[in-house]
């Protein structure tokens, strides 16, 4: 394609004939040889409306510089405005578009840092990276570590998510929000709560899970379950305890005797006087 800089210096030096024509996009072209991402698109082929195809428009300045620059995907079947410079059309590049399908921005500082921005309808994404120090080839593709990610995503629900790396680019903590018609979810790090009408549920993902609502709590570990309404239910791998709250008190006995408590003979002894105490208030 040639060395944009150069291509610039020369259009303006000269008096060269810049030529513009409407377009329709018929074919969005992938990087197979792309340093980054293969769904980054650089060119699009294109068809004049005399019948006319041609290919390898580009998409944005300088298609060798895969690092930085801004990428405006057009999408297919849409028309374009193609500006080809003194007839050649290696020259060709998109100068307007009608319809955008995906933008893709790569900022670059000196210190080896990016910021990329992804968006489409139904995606916004934003990661911080850095190229990994010992990764000197220009030839072979190089490798980063993410810093940190921010992503909206709306495809089936709303979802935002905030992640973080470690110095080697390992995810250490993820937090996530997201909410649909009937529920309102967020998950930070290994605990996820969900929100619904009347209802409030957390899960920790080693196995623990509580549920809350007006009329019931229950408790979920494994093989473990206590649930409460207007009864205490403990439930101990099928071994079912369902306890009167009004005999709760003299029911503690029972439960040491069935479970095998044995060592936590005390602690229940006291759990019975507290609640002896809160019930003679």
């Amino acid at each position: 394609m040639g060395n944009i800089t150069n291509l610039i210096k020369d259009v303006a030096s000269k008096n060269r004939i810049i030529e513009t024509f409407a377009a329709k996009v018929i074919e969005i072209n992938t990087e197979k040889t792309s340093l980054h991402d293969p769904e980054d698109a650089y060119t699009v082929n294109v068809m004049r409306a005399d019948g006319a195809i041609i290919k390898n428009v580009r998409l944005k300045a300088s298609i060798q510089d895969l690092e930085q620059g801004i990428i405006s995907v057009p999408k297919k079947d849409s028309w374009v405005l193609t500006t080809i410079i003194d007839g050649v059309e290696t020259r060709a590049f998109i100068s307007q578009l009608s319809e955008v399908e995906r933008t893709f921005i790569r900022f670059k500082n000196e210190q080896n840092r990016y910021l990329e921005i992804d968006t489409d309808v139904d995606k916004f994404k934003m990661l911080f990276k850095e190229k990994n120090s010992n990764d000197s080839s220009a030839v072979s593709t190089p490798s980063y570590k993410n810093i940190a990610q921010l992503e909206f995503n709306s495809n089936e629900s709303a979802n935002i998510s905030a992640s973080f790396y470690d110095e080697n680019g390992k995810e250490i903590s993820k937090s996530s929000f997201s909410i649909d018609e009937q529920k309102i979810s967020i998950n930070e790090g290994n605990t996820i709560f969900n929100f619904k009408d009347k209802e409030v549920k957390v899960s920790i993902k080693d196995g623990f899970e509580a549920t809350i609502t007006d009329k019931k709590v229950s408790i979920v570990k494994d093989k473990l379950t206590f649930e409460m309404d207007e009864k205490f239910k403990i439930d101990a791998n099928g071994n079912n305890l369902l306890l009167e709250l009004e005999n709760f008190i003299t029911e503690v006995s029972k439960i040491v005797v069935v479970q095998g408590v044995g060592s936590n003979v005390a602690n229940l002894l006291a759990i019975k006087s507290r609640l002896n105490n809160l019930l003679k208030k």
